[in-house]
């Protein structure tokens, strides 16, 4: 099974919780853990919860520690490792 980088979708602002507020724009679901990437190829966080419909979820996305709050300002799509397993059909 080969996996790519695909678009998840973008950041609409960072919740009371520190969390990542993103629209997704993937046909791809998420799972809960994976690890969510800027458009450099950096490691920004991981997946925290998927809310919303099926057909236009929201996805929230927990910053690692390590990201500082300067650097997540600036991020403003994000990407996940997708395999073809994780389509939506």
């Amino acid at each position: 099974m080969k996996e790519t980088i695909t678009l998840l979708g973008s950041v609409l602002h960072k919740s009371k919780s520190n969390k990542l507020v993103v629209k997704s724009s993937s046909k791809i679901i998420p799972k809960i853990g994976d690890l969510v990437y800027d458009d450099k190829g950096r490691i920004v966080g991981s997946i925290y919860d998927v809310i919303g419909l099926e057909s236009s979820p929201y996805i929230l996305i927990k910053p690692l520690s390590e990201v500082s709050p300067d650097d997540l300002e600036q991020v403003k799509k994000v990407y996940v490792m997708s395999s073809f397993k994780g389509i939506r059909r």
